[in-house]
């Protein structure tokens, strides 16, 4: 009769991992990272931080004719990048690998439970792209995110974040089907959402917490905003952590925190 129970739980596991998707980190392809650093280049809410870590980027931007031209010379440069740290790219990528392997189911079947919405059926792998981006997109459409290989023990702290995107905006569509999918995108308040509730969930959510071990509490930009007399972080935290306590579901705490999104709009749309 034991073996019998057993059996029955070794099956039932097997069958739950079999629905989740697999994670698998991979080198980025430099023709697409070219493309995204040229976007990046252009966005004013990153091309600080790209002009920080690259300054040479921004002289060939002003140099080039037209973007061809730019795209071209950016190419090189980030072919320059792969060739001189290709060993420890590589090494990124193993080690992101093997340290998301001993967590990364157990978060994804947790995640799904929290969120109470299955993984779709027809994602069998999530990529994660071993980039030399100092910023780390995530792409719905795919399933995919960027990962950079400086600081590897916080890109898995940077891969529960991108992944739990993916499952978040699943769910926000069943509960919020009107909402048009460029919302999900900055400059959004949809988006803004999301990036505040993000590592808050990754750092309260007891299970996620013990799993992922996160740091981090959002942009560097969330410090200096205050809802009432608490941080714009903390205000969404405590409401967080009420839902928890009084056991809600999902559904319900999306809708509790998107009516305070709503309500404090103008705090969210500074940062």
């Amino acid at each position: 009769m034991e073996k019998q129970i057993y059996d029955q739980e070794t099956m039932n596991e097997v069958e739950s991992n079999e629905k989740l998707p697999k994670t698998k980190f991979e080198q980025i392809d430099i023709g697409k990272e070219t493309e995204l650093f040229y976007d990046f280049m252009k966005s004013s809410r990153w091309s600080a931080v790209f002009d920080r870590v690259y300054p040479e980027l921004r002289e060939i931007q002003k140099e080039s004719k037209d973007k061809d031209e730019c795209l071209k010379r950016y190419g090189k440069f980030v072919e320059g990048i792969h060739a001189r740290d290709k060993g420890a790219m590589l090494s990124a990528q193993e080690y992101v690998q093997t340290e998301w392997e001993k967590i990364g189911q157990a978060f994804l079947e947790v995640l799904s439970e929290h969120f109470e919405t299955d993984w779709p059926e027809d994602r069998h792998e999530i990529i994660g792209y071993v980039s030399a981006l100092p910023a780390y997109p995530r792409f719905l459409k795919d399933y995919s995110f960027c990962v950079g290989y400086k600081n590897v023990a916080n890109m898995i702290e940077t891969a529960a974040h991108e992944i739990l995107h993916f499952l978040w905006f699943k769910k926000w569509a069943e509960i919020f089907p009107e909402t048009d999918k460029k919302e999900f995108e900055s400059p959004h308040l949809v988006w803004r959402l999301s990036e505040i509730m993000d590592p808050i969930i990754l750092q309260c959510h007891p299970e996620i917490s013990k799993l992922i071990k996160p740091v981090k509490w959002g942009y560097q930009s969330f410090v200096d905003l205050k809802i009432g007399e608490k941080s714009m972080s903390q205000h969404f935290t405590d409401i967080y952590k009420d839902c928890l306590g009084r056991q809600l579901h999902f559904d319900e705490i999306l809708k509790i925190v998107w009516g305070e999104a709503q309500r404090h709009r103008e705090v969210l749309e500074k940062f």
